[in-house]
């Protein structure tokens, strides 16, 4: 699924059934309704993106009528960088999409 996460419309398009749990890592601002749409009734937000606005989270679920829990990550856990290394070495998906990223 390939959707414009400033387009709140498009993602819950793209998602089709509300999931759970939605993570948000894009760094652009304006995704916070987005995630919100895609997320099932009772599941989690978790923002872990500086460009999030919380105000727009908090009042985008207010008016969206959305009963979702928000959590903000810091981003910080000991061992991520090795964890993230790991997966760029032994996830080949992973590598050829940084791969592709660098040739570019």
């Amino acid at each position: 699924m390939v959707a414009d996460a400033r387009d709140p419309v498009a993602v819950a398009a793209a998602v089709g059934v509300p999931v759970d749990v939605t993570v948000v890592c894009v760094d652009v601002p304006g995704c916070e309704h987005g995630a919100i749409l895609a997320t099932a009734a009772g599941g989690t937000v978790v923002f872990f993106s500086m460009a999030t606005s919380f105000a727009a989270a908090a009042l985008g679920a207010e008016g969206l009528a959305a009963d979702v829990t928000m959590l903000v990550g810091n981003g910080y856990v000991p061992g991520h960088a090795d964890y993230a290394l790991d997966l760029v070495r032994k996830v080949s998906s992973v590598r050829h999409l940084f791969e592709g990223r660098l040739s570019a």
